[in-house]
């Protein structure tokens, strides 16, 4: 009878085994259930955060998703790129554009987060551009007042065509090209008059040989320091003396064959190379030059100065007529290197070199 007892006992321990098991599985699969239905939760808030430009909440939601399921590629993927949304916003507005930049990049090339996101990240990098864009364009507009109010109206001019060469139709750049296309008329009306008044000054200029030497910075350099006169008011018979000295120099130096005084005259220029013969070199340099900025050489005044056997300086300007005098503007000063065919040119702003990028602009 106690073994019958026994048994018994034996059996019922056992189903009561299986119940406490069965319990403590069905527990566990409900706890576990119970975390997913809360990721899922927490991801669906995030991502309606985000929708919502709520991105302080989003970056809360995503962080209790993964304390749901901790190192979750989704969720991990999702809180970096609202984390770099949230940091590219605060550094545009504390003005920290580079940086801004890079992090709103990061944002747009998260292909497996939130297209949201995206969407967010490409507006705030176009603000950004814009922003950028408008810092340089405004420099160069108070380069050309500077310029103007300085007295150097050929350089005035020629930042002022470079900055409304760029785009400025964009709502926020009204202003900026309204002031810009104003000045570059003061500054148009100051060097007709200024051509003027060196007409009536010197009539021989207008009918000069050497229009090109006389608009030129560097042959202007060139002449006050071998002569110590100004060559806008120097004689035709003056600059051609100089210029046949500096061929003879040159000979000396380097035993070229060639008078520098053509090739540094106006070998681009139709209206300005008639007693002069420009050597291969130096055409080879216009022609190169010309090549790569696309400034024709037959719509602009070339000046080259060699500086060494491997660098020329190039000076570039553009010849129009304003109230029926002919001015010439500053397009560019450039250094060019034929060995490597690199081209450098000189900054407005900061008057260093720089290597020369060609926009859909030409400048």
């Amino acid at each position: 009878m106690k073994q019958v007892k026994n048994k018994v006992s034996v059996v019922l321990v056992m189903v009561m085994s299986l119940f406490v098991l069965a319990a403590c599985n069905n527990g566990s699969g409900e706890a576990t259930t119970s975390k997913n239905d809360q990721y899922d939760t927490a991801m669906r808030e995030g991502q309606l955060a985000i929708s919502n430009k709520d991105y302080t909440e989003a970056e809360k939601s995503f962080e209790k998703a993964l304390s749901y399921k901790e190192k979750d590629t989704k969720a991990t993927t999702f809180l970096d790129q609202t984390k770099n949304y949230i940091k590219a916003e605060s550094d545009f507005k504390a003005e920290k554009l580079d940086q801004a930049k890079t992090e709103a990049t990061n944002v747009v090339n998260e292909k497996k987060g939130s297209n949201d996101l995206i969407k967010a990240g490409e507006s705030l990098l176009a603000k950004i551009e814009a922003t950028t864009n408008k810092e340089v364009y405004q420099a160069l507009y108070d380069t050309s007042k500077k310029q103007f109010d300085a007295g150097k109206l050929d350089d005035a001019a020629g930042t002022i065509d470079e900055l409304l060469a760029k785009d400025l139709t964009a709502a926020n750049f009204n202003s900026l090209k309204q002031e810009a296309e104003a000045l570059k008329v003061k500054i148009n009306q100051a060097q007709a008059a200024l051509v003027k008044e060196q007409q009536q000054q010197q009539q021989a200029t207008t009918s000069s040989k050497y229009k090109t030497e006389r608009n030129s910075e560097l042959a202007a350099a060139e002449f006050k320091k071998a002569t110590g006169k100004d060559i806008k008011q120097a004689t035709d018979d003056e600059i051609a003396a100089w210029l046949a000295q500096k061929s003879d120099s040159e000979k000396a130096t380097t035993g070229t064959i060639d008078s520098s005084s053509s090739s540094d005259s106006s070998a681009a220029n139709s209206d300005s190379s008639a007693a002069t013969n420009p050597d291969s070199e130096k055409i080879k340099i216009i022609t190169a030059v010309s090549g790569l900025t696309g400034y024709s050489y037959t719509d602009n005044q070339y000046y080259v100065t060699k500086e060494n056997a491997d660098l020329f300086q190039v000076e570039i300007r553009h010849a129009h007529t304003v109230d029926g005098t002919e001015i010439s503007n500053m397009v560019g000063m450039f250094q060019y290197t034929p060995s490597t065919g690199g081209l450098e040119k000189m900054d407005p702003i900061t008057g260093e070199y720089g290597p020369f990028k060609k926009d859909n602009t030409g400048v």
